[in-house]
């Protein structure tokens, strides 16, 4: 099953409603309230190179201004209006989008938005994947396209979010070559004769991470073996990974994003037996490469979910947050 996490208004007083919603988005956004009523539907689930929103939203603004340079985000985000109208303000480059518009905006640069009445999909896609669709993103930020060019685009995030609550993990990389495939028909094609060569490296990456999903448990998943086992050059394979801090950092991350799921589980397998699954070597080890990466200890962590347990706007704000440092 997809990792989801989900938020409602209905039944909450207006302000309880909205600090609720403000906490859900406080990694991606500050959130401000407009005149009018206030309610926020939102459920998200986590794919690989993808987090999909399915969102009804009115009285309130998403605002990625001063922010922009602090947080360090790095991908591209696509809004397909259903219903309602997406008004844009700022460094936004759109003033208003309707039912059958898609909207791309840069997290590297700065907007606005406000929601009136709204109910949209929303996909915050990595920026390789944009690449390897486009080739070149220059003039994405701020772009609306419209019906009927964003029929075949628009089906297929609908598609996806009829049926992300039965998928699992595994057709993550049919997904993505699928959107790669199909983000150029709402933009007239690729953006540059670079693309193919984006795309075959986005192919490369994505051998990288199916082996490493079978191989988590190996320890001796070094650089070196990376590049063998998927049959590219060593020099290739760090050119791959030079934008995100190397290969052994991504395969350290990927450990890392592993056990954080793991706790966050059911069950609750002991520090030991996770470290042997995840190929972190000891509990010493996990503990340590844990707290580095998180700022917290495994077992704070997990009595922080303990605590936390039933109370949707801390777990998604936890998810959400693990969700974007993969995604960035």
């Amino acid at each position: 099953m997809k990792e989801a996490i989900g938020f409602s208004s209905e039944g909450m007083t207006p302000d309880l409603a909205f600090a609720g919603y403000r906490q859900l988005y406080a990694q991606g956004a500050d959130v401000e309230r407009l005149d009018g009523p206030f309610h926020a539907r939102v459920t998200g689930w986590r794919f690989r190179h993808m987090l999909l929103f399915d969102r009804q939203l009115s009285g309130m603004a998403h605002v990625r201004e001063e922010r922009v340079t602090a947080d360090g985000f790095d991908h591209i985000v696509l809004h397909h209006v259903l219903s309602g109208t997406l008004i844009g303000q700022g460094r936004s480059g759109f003033e208003r989008a309707g039912p059958g518009d898609i909207v791309f905006l840069d997290t590297r640069r700065g907007h606005r938005t406000e929601a009136r009445d709204l109910h949209l999909i929303t996909a915050s896609i990595a920026r390789d994947l944009m690449l390897a669709a486009l080739g070149s993103l220059g003039a994405l930020h701020g772009m609306v396209v419209h019906a009927p060019e964003t029929a075949m685009l628009g089906e297929f995030l609908q598609m996806l979010v009829r049926h992300a609550p039965t998928l699992d993990d595994r057709h993550d990389g049919a997904f993505a070559r699928a959107l790669i495939e199909l983000l150029p028909t709402a933009l007239g094609g690729p953006r540059d004769l670079a693309v193919e060569a984006r795309r075959q490296d986005h192919l490369r990456r994505e051998a990288v991470e199916q082996l490493i999903d079978r191989e988590i448990a190996n320890r001796q998943l070094t650089g070196a073996a990376i590049a063998e086992r998927v049959g590219v050059s060593r020099a290739t394979l760090y050119r791959l990974y030079e934008r995100t801090g190397g290969i052994a950092g991504h395969v350290r991350r990927r450990r890392i994003d592993a056990v954080r799921r793991a706790l966050e589980g059911a069950a609750e397998p002991d520090l030991d037996a996770l470290a042997e699954t995840y190929g972190l070597g000891s509990a010493a080890a996990l503990i340590r490469i844990f707290e580095a990466d998180q700022g917290i200890d495994p077992a704070a962590y997990r009595a922080r979910l303990r605590q936390d347990r039933g109370d949707p706007v801390e777990t998604g704000t936890r998810r959400w947050n693990g969700w974007m440092q993969e995604l960035d």
